[in-house]
């Protein structure tokens, strides 16, 4: 087990699926033996007639057989709610990927990878993308639910949507068509560990089928104080896994003047050569509206003989406080880079 998700060994993919028909067949019949023992006893107090008793009991079960279901036991606060992201913000991951945000619309995102593709998306990232345009052509999707589906995230909370996709290449005359399912759950509270520190997330998880068949399933840990999710794990029909952290943010600071972005800068640096681990350093702009407080919380060597140290960085403006952990390591010139 890793992460929730059980690592699917030698008997494939049908073996999985087999195991959780099993584990959801085993609730929903405990369900039912719960059920039937409550519809004895309130008619036997006389408390109500079978018929009404059972009725009301039966259209709960079917709620929990529909693939949109809110738990109605759930009376705490949600676990997380939807994404502010920052125009400049660059998010790098463990497979080499690094995503920058380069606009922020109305209800959508712009992004820019590392391959000079830009594409968009909600910032709902449970959705795949709206739009990608690459050298090659451009792919298009429509959902048929609104684009906030999901949050605020409470436990139980499970979702059923489509995907239209339109795949048009370039040099070729006309465009292909897909259709996808998609039923999304959110699971719950659990703690997740990364390269730059522990955290509590909140695991969102999707599956996704095609012609009826199931092809995949996405699972994310969402950090409500970083804003992002910092691993998503993969899972594939035929295919191995995939599991990819979230490594380094690169604030963009939009906004700041030159002398800000400087300052907080050689905070950084100060810092991380300088600071114990534990220790905690401040810096606020000449304005007092924006302050950035930062502590190492680890310092490492590699086999190499290079000093790399995890940190936290808090940073307080008018829209609240956000925090951007990272991992940076010593440069033979003396400078820290983040990774």
């Amino acid at each position: 087990m890793e992460g929730g998700l059980p690592k699917r060994g030698p008997r494939g993919v049908g073996w999985f699926r087999l195991c959780e028909a099993e584990i959801l067949t085993g609730r929903l019949f405990r369900d039912l033996i719960r059920s039937a023992s409550i519809i004895a006893l309130l008619v036997l107090a006389g408390c109500a007639s079978t018929a009404e008793v059972a009725g009301g009991i039966l259209e709960n079960l079917r709620g929990k057989l529909s693939a949109n279901y809110d738990p109605p036991d759930y009376d705490g606060p949600p676990l997380g709610d939807l994404p502010a992201y920052h125009r400049g913000d660059a998010y790098t991951y463990s497979s080499g990927r690094t995503e920058t945000i380069q606009e922020i619309l109305d209800d959508r995102i712009v992004w820019r990878n590392d391959l000079d593709s830009n594409f968009e998306r909600y910032p709902n990232f449970i959705f795949p993308s709206i739009e990608t345009k690459t050298d090659s052509g451009q792919v298009t999707r429509n959902f048929d639910v609104p684009p906030d589906t999901m949050w605020p995230l409470i436990p139980g909370t499970r979702r059923q949507f489509k995907s239209e996709v339109r795949v048009k290449l370039d040099g070729q005359n006309g465009e292909r068509l897909f259709y996808r399912e998609w039923i999304c759950t959110v699971v719950g509270n659990t703690e997740v560990e990364v390269q730059f520190g522990n955290f509590d997330s909140v695991e969102v998880s999707c599956e996704r089928y095609s012609r009826g068949k199931w092809r995949e399933k996405r699972v994310w840990y969402y950090v409500p104080e970083i804003g992002h999710y910092v691993r998503r794990v993969d899972q594939f029909l035929g295919r191995d896994s995939r599991d990819t952290e979230l490594v380094s943010i690169q604030q963009g600071f939009d906004g700041l003047n030159r002398d800000a972005k400087r300052a907080i800068y050689d905070l950084e640096q100060q810092t991380l050569e300088r600071m114990p681990s534990g220790k905690t350093a401040n810096w606020r702009s000449s304005g007092g509206d924006i302050a950035v407080t930062m502590i190492v919380t680890k310092t490492m060597k590699t086999e190499a003989g290079q000093f790399c140290r995890t940190f936290r960085q808090t940073i307080s403006g008018e829209g609240g406080d956000r925090l951007v952990p990272g991992l940076a390591c010593r440069t033979w010139n003396g400078r820290w880079v983040r990774l």
